[in-house]
């Protein structure tokens, strides 16, 4: 009822306004328009009907809904071309899209309805911030505008940091940045075409500029918004006249019907031709690429070429099926990242798949430690791809101490070994005392990452190769080690403060020697981070990034004592800002995993994607 009463009061006060004669001349005025005035309004009316359209296809995104593209970009647009129309709009465009997509829920209608409006909102105010200070608008204050401003990046940097540990947002799923700034990008384009469909029905007798008219209508279309009368009429008007003193009342107003009559009238018409005929449920199944979720071992990980996949038990990871190739993949706040290389089928490798997984969830596609093989593959195919690792491997059946070069890594074998230091392969784990040394280890280091990293869970470590150092009957220090049908991985590497100096390396040339018993010819300690060849501001920082992501220097260190052959590894996306933005949202998953996750059950995993769809 409220919106009916300032609706009336609104009209009220614009009767009185606006004499006999002033009304009179509208319809002449509207006859006196050329036919091109009209066709430039009618084409601004499509363009701002498709960016409208469009926000409902990122929103069903977010929320993983399953609608193709262009279904909810023709239900979006009818609902709010009935909801500016009738009023109410979420109410109104609730109703619209339960009946257009009958597979939603009522609640689910709502919701979508309601975080469409929000994020319009949200968009609207950014927009009319920039356009402010643009046009050095004086009814719009420019602290207001900078606070908006700051609003956005704010939201924007909740985006990124994805600050989930904190109580009061930890249930809050925030927009990945390619929402964000998809709906920033949409509201401009929608409100910018809405104001030139404003602006080409104008008599050319009002004389208005439109770097006038665009602001006034921003804030005509806030207020109309805000009161939530029917199509606005009332305080739409008040506000315009307001705003546009110098101009003819009676022009204003023939231009303002013109436009109800292109931007109201006409695509309610079409919203009410559309809604006669909704979806058919059993069709409303988005196409997209053929997912599958790993066993309970999650054993498909550790079947191809790089055993160290298996870290996908721990990340929630998926089997991504990508032509007649298959990928580990894995999600984070902003991207769906392929974890290594495939796991099988190298000649029929495509990255459109997850391209198209990336793309159904407002996401960035990126491919994260691919070999050089692989990498190469894709910038043919127009990726940009970022050296970003060296994997250190070693030849157990080769591997020798002898020589000049390994002269250090004696000295640390000879002080465990004096130290008495004994490794030992262990069937069962004593996991009370690996876990203490695993958080005595944390307590020192930091929290451990996560990710493309392996952290301490007991399911996980019983799918795992462990080594374990003591010193007389006492638990020193203890490695595990990923095992596929070719390889074994270093995972990880664990020791107590009280472990005397070369116990780490006693533990991988023991795991060396069983490697070479067992016939294995390749033994990967992982990635460490390359060295920097760019002594440049860009390449300090983008070897800063790198060390984020892959260690620091000290690990390099440990692990070059071997003297392994370096292969090296690359990241992969579309263009460089993506991948900027991936490699920036994988070091904040890296160092800050969810320590509340290690480990989950596929059937419970199973069942809670199953909920979201």
């Amino acid at each position: 009822m409220l919106p009916l009463f300032i609706g009336a009061t609104c009209l009220w006060l614009l009767s009185d306004r606006l004499n006999a004669q002033t009304m009179a001349s509208i319809a002449p005025t509207l006859k006196s328009l050329p036919a091109q005035q009209w066709i430039l309004g009618l084409i601004a009316t499509c363009v701002s009907f498709w960016a409208l359209g469009r926000y409902d296809v990122i929103i069903h995104r977010h929320f993983n809904t399953g609608c193709p593209a262009h279904r909810a970009s023709v239900v979006g647009a009818a609902s709010i071309a009935v909801g500016q129309l009738v009023g109410m709009g979420v109410l109104t465009g609730a109703l619209v899209r339960w009946r257009m997509l009958p597979e939603l829920s009522f609640a689910r209608a709502g919701k979508l309805a309601l975080i469409v409006a929000l994020s319009f909102f949200i968009g609207l105010g950014f927009t009319a911030a920039i356009v402010s200070l643009i046009f050095s608008v004086s009814y719009i204050p420019g602290y207001i505008a900078y606070a908006y401003i700051l609003f956005t990046v704010i939201i924007v940097l909740a985006s990124i940091f994805n600050p989930t540990k904190v109580p009061v947002l930890s249930r809050i799923r925030f927009p990945s940045l390619p929402a964000i700034s998809g709906i920033l990008v949409l509201t401009l384009i929608d409100t910018t075409a809405a104001a030139l469909a404003l602006y080409a029905l104008m008599p050319e007798t009002a004389g208005i500029g439109f770097s006038v008219l665009f602001p006034a209508y921003l804030a005509a279309l806030t207020t109309a918004l805000i009161t939530g009368t029917p199509g606005g009429v009332g305080p739409f008007e008040l506000t315009l006249l307001a705003l546009l003193p110098t101009a003819p009342e009676a022009d204003v107003m023939a231009g303002v019907v013109a436009f109800r009559l292109i931007y109201y009238a006409l695509p309610a018409l079409i919203a009410a031709i559309v809604l006669c005929r909704p979806f058919d449920e059993k069709s409303t199944a988005i196409s997209g690429p053929r997912i599958s979720m790993p066993s309970v071992e999650g054993q498909e990980f550790t079947t191809g070429p790089r055993s160290e996949t298996g870290v996908c038990r721990q990340n929630n990871g998926r089997i991504l099926h990508a032509g007649m190739a298959r990928l580990a993949v894995a999600s984070t706040a902003q991207t769906e990242t392929a974890l290594f290389d495939p796991i099988a089928g190298y000649p029929g490798f495509d990255p459109a798949g997850l391209l198209q997984l990336a793309k159904n969830g407002n996401k960035i596609a990126c491919f994260y430690k691919l070999s050089a093989r692989y990498a190469a593959r894709l910038r043919r195919q127009g990726f940009k791809t970022l050296h970003i690792a060296d994997e250190a491997v070693l030849d157990p059946s080769q591997f020798t101490l002898q020589g000049s070069a390994f002269r250090q890594l004696r000295r640390k074998l000879n002080k465990a070994e004096k130290a008495g230091v004994n490794v030992t392969l262990a069937h069962d784990l004593p996991l009370p005392e690996m876990a203490q040394i695993d958080q005595e280890w944390q307590d020192k280091t930091g929290t451990a990452r996560g990710f493309s990293m392996g952290r301490f869970c007991p399911e996980y470590l019983r799918q795992q190769r462990i080594y374990i150092a003591r010193q007389d009957a006492d638990i020193i220090g203890y490695i595990s080690l990923h095992v596929g049908a070719d390889e074994l991985c270093l995972d990880l590497m664990r020791t107590a403060s009280c472990a005397p100096d070369g116990t780490m390396h006693q533990l991988i040339i023991t795991a060396l020697g069983d490697a070479t018993s067992e016939g294995y010819t390749r033994l990967s300690l992982a990635a460490l981070p390359p060295a920097n060849t760019d002594q440049s501001g860009a390449g300090n920082f983008r070897q800063s990034m790198i060390t984020s992501l892959s260690g620091g220097a000290g690990l390099r260190q440990f692990k070059t004592c071997f003297k392994p052959r370096l292969e090296p590894l690359y990241a992969a996306a579309k263009s460089w800002p993506a991948l900027a933005l991936a490699l920036l949202d994988l070091s904040f998953v890296i160092r800050r995993p969810d320590t509340n996750a290690t480990q989950k059950d596929h059937e419970e995993l199973a069942f809670a994607r199953a909920r979201e769809t």
